[in-house]
């Protein structure tokens, strides 16, 4: 999908009172949300991630900037959000900087943050191994990282890289000497699906009444999928921690 497409896509949902009211029911928050976050790790997130009003976080791949909002206005932190979305269609306040850039290109933007989150966004970069070294460098810099890792190729693919110790983001990590640990979410993702086929299906007549069938269609085919490969044994969810030196 090209920048602008998905730019399209994003703000339909954001002028989206269905899918508002989804978000509400599958996340527990009422915010415009993109990810495969369930309640619970939201709220580990918000309320068990160290934060003060002395950091600077750093959200790669932000999105609306809906959860960077709602953890600055917690802590009352500084807040840098980095996307390629047009910025028309960001939830973003005077407090929050937003970087319209390439995450892989993170080392060219003056950003020291004190902590970096990445929800679902590693995936688009093209070099896992030089953004961890990037990140790494930045000194005191406390890094978490959803990420969730799929074999869709069954027969190809080989089931040890759904381990914590060998998915791509692991194997970068390690290939940088860089210590982490892990939350298994893998169960609140397989759940995740569950429920949002559920709430999606009780939403559709709203959706199809706001003219926004396609884009229940396209999430339901997603979510399809991803149920898929949780029933395969074919998918993991981790939270990657990382203690800034």
């Amino acid at each position: 999908m090209r920048k602008d497409e998905f730019s399209e896509k994003i703000g339909r949902f954001t002028k989206s009172n269905a899918y508002l009211q989804y978000c509400q029911e599958v996340y527990g928050y009422r915010e415009y949300l993109f990810n495969m976050m369930d309640k619970q790790q939201l709220d580990f997130l918000l309320n068990a991630v160290p934060i003060s009003a002395e950091d600077t976080l750093l959200d790669l791949g932000c999105g609306s900037g809906s959860i960077l909002k709602l953890l600055v206005t917690k802590y009352g932190c500084r807040g840098i959000g980095m996307d390629r979305l047009d910025r028309d269609i960001l939830n973003f306040s005077s407090k929050l900087t937003y970087l319209n850039a390439d995450l892989d290109r993170i080392s060219d933007y003056d950003t020291s943050p004190t902590i970096t989150l990445s929800i679902d966004s590693l995936y688009f970069s093209k070099d896992l191994t030089a953004l961890m070294r990037q990140l790494n460098r930045v000194k005191n810099n406390r890094m978490y990282l959803f990420y969730s890792q799929y074999l869709f190729d069954e027969a190809a693919g080989d089931k040890r890289t759904l381990q914590s110790d060998h998915t791509k983001v692991a194997d970068a990590l390690q290939y940088n000497d860089i210590s982490f640990h892990t939350i298994d979410y893998s169960e609140n993702e397989r759940s995740f699906y569950q429920n949002s086929l559920k709430a999606l299906q009780r939403h559709r007549k709203a959706f199809e009444a706001e003219g926004n069938t396609d884009l229940y269609e396209q999430k339901v085919q997603q979510d399809l999928l991803g149920m898929e490969l949780y029933n395969k044994g074919l998918a993991s969810r981790y939270l990657y921690i990382v203690n800034g030196v």
